[in-house]
This record gives structure tokens, sequence and C-alpha cells, in this order.
């Protein structure tokens, strides 16, 4: 009997265990993703325009939290219109369709900001996407409960962090790059509006002040940063959300009025934020501007120049 009750009591705490795995839990789990990354390493703020880490395997039941570091959106199947559609909250976070949409709003500006989404839907793929920022994608991979979940919430924020760290020291070599390539083929000075890859971003101009002469031409590129628009502004900037991305002032600056390139993007980027049919121009990534008085212009991107995105132009006679 003794024995009887030994095995029947082993038997009762392996079947305990086996429940109690992080792999086979009954209950619903959490699990977390950050939503961009940011340091000030290179001396500018640069960002990581990702999702960490960028795959997950739940169950059915499961939920993600998103912690922000920096503006972002979380959206699932998002609808179509511009980009601007996404800035207010919409839909339902518990997710009971495949076809369904939810979609955070514009959020990440304030710290510990977060949003969670729960997964109540059949086996399958899903992905959620950032709408500001190009190739932000998150894959979520919901299992059958019968499935074993191949990692634990804690090894995911383990991958997510070597992530993390991977784009950041990429950051730092994206910038230190960017400062060694300032001058065309002709002598004409060019200013980089912003750097970065497919992945991270720094928010600055590259070099962030130039000296020329009276007469002398700059030109701004927006080549080198395929995640995030930019704009250069001259001058005051104006009121409302959209003006400040409508260029206005021509291409001649004398330190009076306003000179702005207005939204300055990829194709693709354009095509990503859905943006034809407004007044936003399509896919332009270049912006001359010749100085007619001597005097230190200073200039800002308006999309950017709360983190500090400024530069100046110093014109001698």
């Amino acid at each position: 009997m003794r024995r009887i009750v030994v095995a029947a009591m082993a038997s009762a705490l392996s079947i305990t265990g086996l429940f109690a795995s992080p792999a086979l839990a009954s209950d619903p789990i959490t699990f977390h993703v950050q939503a961009g990354s940011a340091s000030f390493a290179s001396g500018v703020l640069g960002a990581g325009n990702r999702f960490y880490p960028g795959s997950v395997a739940i169950h059915p039941g499961d939920s993600l939290a998103f912690n922000f570091v920096g503006p972002h959106t979380v959206t699932f199947n998002r609808p179509p219109g511009p980009l601007f559609l996404l800035f207010a909250p919409s839909g339902n976070t518990n997710i009971t369709s495949p076809t369904q949409s939810a979609n955070s709003g514009f959020i990440g500006v304030a710290p510990g900001d977060s949003y969670k989404l729960t997964f109540n839907v059949p086996a399958g793929r899903y992905t959620v996407i950032c709408g500001l920022h190009l190739g932000m994608t998150e894959t979520i991979d919901v299992l059958p409960m019968s499935e074993a979940l191949p990692k634990t919430d804690a090894e995911y924020q383990s991958i997510a962090q070597r992530e993390v760290a991977r784009d950041l020291a990429a950051v730092a070599d994206i910038a230190s790059e960017a400062r060694e390539n300032n001058e065309d083929q002709d002598g004409t000075p060019t200013v980089l509006a912003g750097a970065g890859s497919r992945r991270v971003t720094n928010l600055a101009f590259f070099p962030s002040a130039v000296t020329i002469h009276v007469g002398q031409k700059v030109t701004f590129l927006k080549t080198q940063d395929p995640t995030e628009p930019h704009t250069v502004l001259f001058g005051i900037e104006p009121p409302g959300d959209v003006a400040p991305l409508i260029a206005s002032g021509g291409n001649t600056y004398n330190g009076t009025g306003t000179v702005n390139s207005g939204f300055l993007s990829t194709k693709a980027q354009y095509q990503y934020f859905q943006l034809a049919g407004t007044p936003l121009p399509v896919a332009v990534t270049k912006f001359t501007v010749t100085f007619t008085a001597a005097g230190t212009w200073d200039y800002i991107c308006a999309l950017h120049d709360g983190a500090g995105m400024r530069g100046k132009v110093i014109v001698r006679p």
C-alpha cells in the first residue's frame, strides 16, 4: 500500500510539474516587447526603429505588452489611408479575429508608455507594424495549445537586449561615418538630413554646422536615413501639424522670412505612409539653399527639433 501511495504522489507531482512548465502553461502568459531603442552615445540622439525581440511564439489567449522607447505605433491590420489616421488609437486590444484591426495611436513620447494586445485567435502567423517607421514589424506565431512554446518571456527578453545592443552599436558607427562626408565633388557643402540604416537612425544633421560665403549654396540630402522622414526649415516654423511639412519660401535665404524644404522622404517611405492624394510631395530627397546675406542662420527639422535635430549655416561676407 505504501508503494502505491508513493507512486501515486510521484505521478501527481510529475503531472503538476508538467502543467506548471512555462512551455505548456494553462494560464495566459504576457510576453514583453520593447518598441524602439535610443542612445546619446554618439553625441546625438540615435534610435533603433525596431521591435525587440523581432518575433515571438505564443498560445491563443496570450498577450504582448509593448513598452515604448521613443514615438511609435503598434498597429495590427493597418486600415487604408494616410499616416495621420494612425495618430489616434482605434480598435479593440482583444484580438479575436485575424481580420480585426487595432492601433495604439501615436505613443511613446512620455516615458513609461505601454500598450497591450491579447491574441485570442486561431493558430497561425500574425504581424504587427509601427506605422511611423518603414520595416518595423513584429512577427507573432500563435501555436496550437498542444504545442510547446519554444521560449519563455525571460528568454525573449535576453534576445531583445542583445538586439538592442547590436543596433545601438550600429547607430554610433553610422554617426561616425556620416561626420566624414560633407562635401560634393564641386566643393558645395552637403549636409545629411539624418543618417541611418534599415534598422536605426541618427536624428541629426551631419555636419551640424557649415561655413560658407555669401552667394554660396548648401545642399541637404535625405538619402541616408531609410526609416525617418525629415524637413529643413530656416526662420519661423508655421503653425499647425501639416503646414511645417509643406515647402515654402523658395531656395534663397537672406536671414528673414521662412525657407522650408517641406516633407523629405524616399519613395518607399512615401508609399508606406500612404500619402498619395495629400498635399505632401512624392519622394523629395534633396533641397538646396543659396545664401545671400552674411550671418549665422539656424535651422531645424520640424519633425525632430524636440529631439535636438538642429543645425546652422555660418555665412561670411
